[in-house]
């Protein structure tokens, strides 16, 4: 099988690109947003203002980048195909696919999907990690799409050898407002946690929380080790985004640390409660649960290798599992 796969040259996207280069000899890659780089004038005019402005620059270098015909072509940057450009690409492949973590129907992303809503009836499938996103595309009178559990990555979110675990608690996201008053409230009530992640310099109390955050994006194997290292990782869903799981619901146990999960109903349905995983609903039953889990080592353990057993032994949710199935719907095999 011939592909093309349109994403980036990082994040969870690369790892799925790297899933298809060991499924098939014949893949190519393009990435758009190489339009955007670094610049941010640029970056602002896509996200904020329209990316229509740069939807020719965008088209050009895309068609430019095109070699052959293909069997299939893997979407992971739908936000930076229109519809001209997507009807130029169903002209190169039997079949064009979208895996989309994020959610395209929401206000949160300003003008961030505004090439791919007319786009978007043009895919063959369209694949989301999150039942929230059902309503939406229904809406926009969506009907070729699939909802799956997010992946991991069988060779990055792994147990990895460590000589003790070093921090008590930890947690890994992008900063909202939602994000950043829940771990605000965590440390006025006594919790010593360490927070990585993107954007918390615009949280509005940033100069008091600033000693326990790393700014910036994990990469690949430092963020396994950061959450290997932690004796509890916690896991938050972002409420503008409507979301009630995430890849990192699937890592974090895939790596074999014990996770702490705001409770939803669909990790409620995923993962059994006080078993495999545990929940919360308020900061401070977080704070309490944190607590307790730091002093029952044992307890904390066995919840750790049950929810690693359930991801990595029963759900069958690796980037190559999730190819596989892609492929499968999409051919009807």
């Amino acid at each position: 099988m011939k592909v093309l796969f349109i994403g980036s040259n990082f994040g969870n996207g690369h790892l799925q690109f790297l899933a298809l280069k060991k499924m098939y000899k014949n893949v190519e890659k393009i990435d758009p947003s190489f339009v955007i780089g670094k610049n941010k004038l640029i970056s602002y005019i896509f996200h904020k203002i329209s990316p229509k402005i740069l939807e020719p620059i965008i088209n050009i270098y895309v068609n430019r980048k095109i070699k052959n015909n293909y069997d299939l072509i893997y979407v992971k940057a739908g936000e930076y195909i229109g519809k001209d450009l997507i009807i130029i690409l169903k002209k190169k492949t039997k079949k064009i696919v979208y895996f989309c973590n994020d959610n395209p129907f929401v206000e949160r992303d300003k003008k961030r999907w505004d090439l791919f809503h007319p786009a978007s009836k043009f895919y063959d499938l369209i694949i989301f990690q999150d039942k929230s996103r059902i309503s939406g595309a229904k809406k926009k009178g969506l009907k070729k799409v699939i909802i799956v559990t997010p992946p991991y990555d069988k060779n990055i979110h792994k147990k990895i050898n460590l000589k003790k675990k070093n921090k008590d608690v930890v947690f890994v996201g992008t900063w909202s407002k939602q994000k950043g008053y829940f771990i605000k409230r965590l440390i006025e009530l006594g919790l010593k946690i360490k927070i990585y992640g993107s954007n918390w310099k615009k949280d509005k109390n940033f100069q008091s929380i600033r000693k326990f955050i790393t700014t910036g994006h994990l990469k690949f194997m430092n963020y396994t080790k950061i959450i290997r290292s932690s004796k509890i990782a916690i896991a938050l869903y972002s409420d503008e985004n409507k979301d009630t799981i995430t890849a990192r619901s699937l890592e974090i146990p895939a790596i074999g640390t014990f996770m702490l999960s705001k409770k939803t109903p669909t990790m409620t349905k995923l993962f059994k409660e006080n078993k495999e995983v545990v929940f919360f609903k308020t900061p401070e039953e977080c704070f309490k649960k944190c607590n307790f889990y730091i002093q029952n080592s044992r307890k904390r353990e066995i919840i750790a290798r049950n929810g690693y057993n359930k991801v990595r032994k029963h759900l069958s949710v690796s980037n190559e599992d999730l190819i596989k199935k892609i492929i499968q719907i999409t051919f009807n095999k």
